[in-house]
C-alpha cells in the first residue's frame, strides 16, 4: 500500500515504487502458476486530475510454471510494463485499488502477472510421459490387452453364432 496523500495535498509531484513483492500459496491456488519468484515492481504515481492517478510500473521476476509434456517445472521470466490511469472511483467491472489515501499496488500487480500466464509452456528437453501408476500410453502396433470378453467373443466364434 502507497500513501497518496502527499499527492492529493500537491506536497510532491510523484512517488516512487521499487518494491518487492510476496504471493501467498492460495493467490496461486487458482492458477496454473506454481511459484513466482524475485517479483520486483519499480516505478512511479503521478497524480492526473484531481482523483486520478497514473501508476508506470515495470514488473519482473520468474514465474514457474508445469510443462505440458513432463509436468516438469519450467522457468517462465516476466518483464511486464504497464501505464495505466487509476480512478479513485473505479468504472463497472474494474478493481478498486484505491482506498481513502492509500493505493494497493499488489492487485495491479497480480492482475498483469495472470494475464502473462501461457496457455501452455513446454520445456526444451521435454519428453512425452509414457506410463504411470496404473496406466502407460502403448503404440499402436503393440498388442493391446485382452479384454476379459475377448474369452466370450471366441466362444460365440466356435458356435458359430457370431
Amino acid at each position: 500500500m502507497f500513501d497518496i496523500s502527499k499527492l492529493k495535498n500537491n506536497t510532491t509531484q510523484r512517488l516512487e515504487i521499487n518494491e518487492i513483492i510476496e504471493f501467498p500459496k492460495e493467490k496461486l491456488e487458482s492458477t496454473e502458476i506454481e511459484r513466482l519468484e524475485n517479483i520486483k515492481a519499480v516505478g512511479e504515481i503521478t497524480r492526473i486530475e484531481a482523483s486520478t492517478y497514473r501508476i508506470t510500473l515495470n514488473i519482473t521476476g520468474n514465474m514457474v510454471l508445469l510443462c505440458a509434456r513432463s509436468l516438469e517445472e519450467v522457468d517462465y521470466p516476466l518483464n511486464i510494463f504497464i501505464d495505466e490511469n487509476i480512478s479513485e472511483e473505479p468504472e463497472s467491472g474494474e478493481i478498486q485499488v484505491i482506498f481513502q489515501n492509500s493505493l494497493d499496488i499488489f492487485a495491479i500487480v497480480w492482475e498483469n502477472i495472470v494475464l502473462e500466464v501461457p496457455l501452455r509452456v513446454v520445456k526444451e528437453d521435454a519428453s512425452f510421459i509414457s506410463e504411470g501408476e496404473c496406466w502407460s500410453l502403448k503404440d499402436k502396433n503393440e498388442e493391446t490387452f485382452s479384454s476379459p470378453l475377448s474369452e466370450l467373443k471366441d466362444l460365440l466364434d466356435l458356435e458359430g453364432k457370431r
